[in-house]
This record gives C-alpha cells, sequence and structure tokens, in this order.
C-alpha cells in the first residue's frame, strides 16, 4: 500500500519552501519588496499602535527564518498613529472593550485611506512603460492610439510603447509607415507612392479587348500608394494579414487608398476582370 500510494502521490506539484526572510524595522513599501524578491507575495499590512516610525515594519508572521509554502501570506505588522487621536479626549481610552473595537474599526478605513494615497502618489509610474504594471500596458496604449497584440512578449510591448511616440513628428509619411509594418511583421515593406496597380481605363492603349479591359473606378494617383511585402502570401497568415490591414488604416492619410501586394505575385492576380468586351457583354446589348 505503500508503494502504490507513493506511486500515486509522485505527480502530485507540492508547493516550492521558502525562508521567511527577517523584514522588521524595514519600511512597508521595502518590506514588500524583500518578500517578493524571495519568492513570496508582497504581505498583507496590519497597521498598529508603536513608538517605531510611521509606516515601519515591527512584526511579521510567519517570523524571520521559518520554512513555509511560497504560497502563504505573510502579515506585516505596520507601525502607524491611530486616526482616533482626532476624536474627542473619552474616545481615545483604549482600556475597554468599546474604545479597542472603535480604534480597529477605524484602523479600516485608514489603510484603505493610505493605500489609495500611495497609489496616487506613484500614479506617474503608469506612465512609464517600464514600470507600470502588465496588466497597464494595453491602457498606456490606448492613450496613443497604439494596438499591442496579446501574443507579443511582455518586453516587446514595452519597448513598443518606449518607441512609438518617436513615430509621431513623422505621423502619415512613408518613414513611418515602414517602420511600423516592420515592428508588426518583422520585415520591412517597399512602399511607392503615386502609384496603382491599375490606370485608367483606355482601351487599346492601357488594356487590350478580351485580354485586360478591367474597369475601375477612377483613382487620383496623388491620393493613392501601393505596400509589397517583400514575402510570398503563403507565409502570411490570416491573423498576420488582418494586423497589416489594421496598421495601414489606422496610420495612413484619411484621404489616401492604398493597395496591398506581395513581391512574389503579379500585381494583377487578384484583379481578376469581371467585364469583358466581346466575351461576356456585347457593346449593344450591355
Amino acid at each position: 500500500m505503500t508503494e502504490a500510494g507513493g506511486r500515486g502521490t509522485r505527480g502530485l506539484r507540492r508547493p516550492r519552501k521558502l525562508v521567511v526572510p527577517d523584514v522588521a524595522g524595514l519600511r512597508l513599501q521595502d518590506a514588500q519588496i524583500v518578500l517578493v524578491q524571495a519568492g513570496f507575495e508582497p504581505g498583507v499590512p496590519r497597521y498598529t499602535l508603536s513608538y517605531d516610525p510611521d509606516g515601519s515594519v515591527v512584526g511579521q508572521q510567519p517570523a524571520r527564518g521559518m520554512l513555509v509554502d511560497a504560497t502563504v501570506t505573510i502579515e506585516l505588522a505596520v507601525s502607524m498613529q491611530s486616526w482616533i487621536r482626532f476624536l474627542p479626549q473619552i474616545y481615545q481610552v483604549t482600556s475597554d472593550d468599546n474604545n479597542a473595537f472603535l480604534q480597529n474599526f477605524l484602523w479600516i478605513f485608514q489603510q484603505i485611506h493610505d493605500s489609495v494615497r500611495a497609489r496616487l502618489e506613484s500614479v506617474d509610474e503608469l506612465f512609464r512603460p517600464a514600470d507600470t504594471p502588465p496588466e497597464f500596458l494595453h491602457w498606456l496604449a490606448g492613450w496613443i492610439a497604439l494596438q499591442l497584440e496579446d501574443d507579443w512578449p511582455e518586453e516587446k510591448k514595452r519597448r513598443w510603447l518606449r518607441f512609438a511616440p518617436t513615430l509621431y513628428d513623422i505621423r502619415g509619411t512613408r518613414r513611418a509607415l515602414e517602420q511600423l509594418l516592420e515592428i508588426y511583421i518583422g520585415v520591412r515593406p517597399r512602399i511607392y507612392e503615386n502609384e496603382w496597380p491599375e490606370g485608367a481605363f483606355r482601351v487599346e492603349v492601357s488594356s487590350v479587348i478580351g485580354e485586360s479591359s478591367t474597369i475601375l473606378p477612377p483613382m487620383n494617383l496623388n491620393n493613392c500608394f501601393v505596400v509589397e511585402l517583400p514575402m510570398p502570401p503563403a507565409e502570411v497568415s490570416e491573423d498576420q494579414l488582418i494586423r497589416i490591414h489594421r496598421v495601414i488604416q489606422a496610420e495612413k492619410p484619411a484621404h489616401t487608398n492604398y493597395f496591398l501586394r506581395f513581391e512574389s505575385s503579379a500585381a494583377m492576380d487578384d484583379w481578376g476582370p469581371f467585364m469583358t468586351i466581346g466575351e461576356n457583354s456585347v457593346g449593344d446589348e450591355e
């Protein structure tokens, strides 16, 4: 039975054991950093009256040196002056149970107030890509109209947030669009301004009846450009294609039109004629 039991529990993953560090005497913020570096969660502060400086750790549970699971929550006793001192003198006597309850009750609101104040004092960190928490990266990207992909590693998201604002001076230009697409797809595209894959419809001049008589809407080449990717279409997934179009639509000038093509394919492969004079259309009938 012991052998069978051993085989049965061999595959279970046991919690990692860690030694609780000594954080007494440190300020709360420093103590939480020490705990995180040791492999624990930041710890839960509990305010208590003490002669030590406000905000310093005067006790901890579990005690220092104990070997505990890494998932254990460590409580930190933090020295703090109670708000009860702002009440009339009769409420500041803590010898009976009623006043003790009042003091402990005020600790709840004081701790919430101090946590909000600490967040406001460090709110500037939320706007620094290197320091903002991972869950705020997409929120920060929304402030500067950027799209972060969920499958990107965290370091790439932070690097992208640091780099992207430098493109605002050249936003809407060919160079900015080339750099953005290179970040998203990993290869640098070629962009041809004032071009379009198909010119105006002129029989026997730019088109041949029965061969290339494709009718397109009139295009102003001054507002057109072609984006050419140096890769075959088979190497671009559907998700990548959606990203490419999304980036181009977000970064191109609003009055322009673009055409996306691949280097290894002919420009007109996707532009099959839908009306050919003399084949599926007759001049006097259609």
